[in-house]
């Protein structure tokens, strides 16, 4: 910060960076405290809004979305990472 001032130009990190981190900080202490997940409040936002959230779930079939595939190394095992489509819950399974 001091050298861009030094050299006359704009920081590459400005206030605003710093503004967004303490709010993030706030809200990963209030998760501590409250032992569940706490929003990050930002008062003065300049992302952009109306934005949808990009899926990259693959269906793996009816019940599971496919979250990753594995070939074990060590042992040659043949796994796979799965999400349940209506609980979130995260699974392994071993192909064999």
């Amino acid at each position: 910060m001091f050298r861009s001032q030094e050299a006359g130009r704009e920081p590459v990190e400005t206030f605003y960076d710093g503004y967004v981190v303490n709010a993030i900080l706030d809200a990963a202490y209030k998760s501590a405290e409250t032992k569940q997940w706490e929003k990050v409040i930002l008062p003065v936002w300049r992302g952009r809004e109306g934005l949808s959230q990009e899926t990259t779930l693959v269906d793996y079939d009816e019940h599971y979305y496919l979250v990753k595939e594995e070939l074990m190394t060590h042992d040659g095992r043949h796994k796979i990472i799965l999400k349940d489509k209506v609980t979130g819950k995260i699974i392994e399974r071993d192909l064999v």
